[in-house]
């Protein structure tokens, strides 16, 4: 490897260093704007119930303004991706409002601790994927996501009461999506993995993926919250999809090595 190599994998490294650590110091600030939401949104004193009102309202206001947002930015990183130009702002504001989005309706519709105290796991869980999907196989990135997708679809339809249609069309969302991913892993695995993008080929996926584990993620995922529906978001359904992620976790930190 020539001096030009190697200062080329440097910059690589030095660029998935700082957004894993702008990853890492998002999901701190949040959590700590998640603290100061349960003091006064959740845990309100009764001086502090116009507080409250007030911030419902404003959450009211924001799970509308938000995803408009999330929208605008899909459109303009969209829309610079065709042209070839620079869309890393396009894509840091595409993530940012997703995630503002995701908190805001949450916020709205379980105005308790029970919607913070899922913010509180989603946030981790969502530092935890960006962690991922710098330093591991994409393959196990998506596996990953599966994952959350299902622990998403669980307390979702643990927690249905008054919002039917919303967890119904989080479900058919999904299981669309997850149609989808299983669809693209069987034309990555005719292609070697690679991908077809504007008549140039990408690798999406390493040569040698074991695709049949991600056959099996989807269908686990597909498979739980089905039982889920069935049965009732047992306990035992978030083991599964938890021993599952384990155990793919030891075998892609085994490839690795």
């Amino acid at each position: 490897m020539d001096k030009r190599e190697r200062a080329e994998r440097v910059k690589q490294e030095d660029q998935v260093l700082n957004r894993v650590l702008a990853w890492i110091a998002g999901a701190v600030v949040l959590e700590a704007l998640l603290l100061l939401l349960d003091r006064y949104y959740v845990n309100t004193l009764v001086r502090e119930i116009p507080i409250r009102v007030a911030l419902y309202q404003v959450f009211g206001v924001l799970a509308i303004v938000f995803p408009l947002c999330l929208a605008a930015c899909i459109i303009w990183w969209a829309a610079a991706w065709r042209k070839g130009k620079h869309r890393g702002l396009a894509r840091a504001g595409t993530v940012i409002f997703a995630v503002l989005s995701v908190c805001a309706i949450v916020a709205r519709l379980y105005p308790n601790a029970t919607g913070i105290s899922a913010l509180y796991m989603g946030v981790p869980c969502l530092a935890v994927l960006a962690l991922v999907y710098y330093l591991y196989q994409r393959e196990f990135f998506l596996v990953t996501l599966l994952g959350a997708a299902s622990g998403a679809g669980l307390w979702l339809i643990a927690r249905r009461g008054g919002h039917q249609a919303l967890v119904f069309t989080y479900l058919a969302v999904e299981l669309v999506l997850v149609i989808a991913a299983a669809v693209l892993c069987w034309k990555l695995q005719k292609s070697g993995g690679l991908l077809k993008v504007k008549d140039k080929l990408v690798r999406v996926f390493s040569k040698n993926s074991n695709y049949n584990m991600l056959y099996v993620s989807c269908a686990v995922s597909v498979l739980v919250q089905g039982a889920a529906l069935v049965l009732g978001s047992l306990m035992v359904l978030y083991g599964v999809v938890v021993v599952w992620l384990l155990a793919m976790a030891v075998y892609y930190t085994v490839r690795l090595m």
